[in-house]
């Protein structure tokens, strides 16, 4: 198997650049991909610019966990912002993209401000993913097929479709295999992606690793967000730590997002 070790949040603050260079340095990571206008952006991408080595994307950000706010300007994306000037929270985008209720040519407009951001800065950008897996919706999707070719960037983070436990309450989960044709359709990407769910899976390492066998040439996404002051960006910070471990030592190659 040939798996990705991503690390998403990479500049959100000062904590999660701390444990995100950890894992790299640690070899529990191969990628990252980086939020273009937060508190520690500029720590990212100072790293992303000395390690060539590894793959950097864009973590696409259009919704608000804390301080999270527009590249463009705000007056050109009325449905995108709040009236604090901030992205709205998760859930409501999230239920206005499936419903397909967000203008395609607003998010059009603000992606393009933020690959460009990052671009600017020096960051040779190898893929993009987004803040709670947005693109993924329609509307996002049709925003990227506009957006990625002017940057010349093909390869975006799939749906994901392996799990340790059926989340049944998920949207992903019953629609996800729709939006992965539809993401391997139009763009490059990984055979299969999956991203632990809870602080409280500790033995999703062993029981990823009993899925995959060595030989198969199929490749393989893992996402986490490591970090050092909350208890669930500790757990994925050493749980990546140790699946890298094992994983090697199982005989599978892990590669950046420069090689899909």
């Amino acid at each position: 198997m040939r798996i990705v070790l991503n690390a998403d949040d990479f500049g959100m603050s000062s904590d999660t650049v701390r444990g995100t260079i950890e894992c790299f340095e640690r070899g529990g990571l191969t990628s990252a991909t980086i939020m273009p206008k937060m508190p520690a952006t500029s720590e990212a991408v100072a790293f992303a610019k000395q390690h060539p080595q590894f793959s950097f994307g864009v973590h696409l950000t259009f919704v608000t966990d804390t301080v999270e706010s527009p590249v463009a300007n705000r007056r050109e994306l009325p449905d995108l912002v709040t009236s604090d000037g901030h992205f709205p929270a998760s859930n409501t985008m999230r239920w206005r993209a499936l419903f397909h209720r967000v203008p395609v040519d607003q998010i059009a407009k603000e992606m393009a401000a933020q690959i460009g951001l990052l671009r600017d800065h020096g960051v040779a950008v190898s893929h993009v993913d987004s803040h709670g897996h947005l693109h993924k919706f329609a509307p996002f999707r049709a925003a990227l097929q506009k957006v990625l070719p002017t940057f010349g960037i093909t390869r975006v983070r799939n749906a994901q479709d392996v799990y340790l436990k059926k989340p049944l309450k998920s949207p992903t989960y019953w629609f996800g295999p729709l939006w992965r044709r539809k993401l391997m359709r139009h763009f490059r990407t990984t055979d299969h992606f999956y991203m632990p769910t809870s602080s409280f899976e500790q033995t999703w390492q062993k029981a990823l690793m009993s899925r995959f066998d060595k030989a198969d040439n199929a490749s393989l996404e893992i996402g986490a967000h490591p970090g050092f002051e909350e208890d669930w960006r500790v757990a994925e910070r050493t749980g990546i730590q140790s699946f890298a471990k094992q994983a090697r030592e199982a005989g599978h190659q892990m590669i950046t997002w420069n090689d899909i």
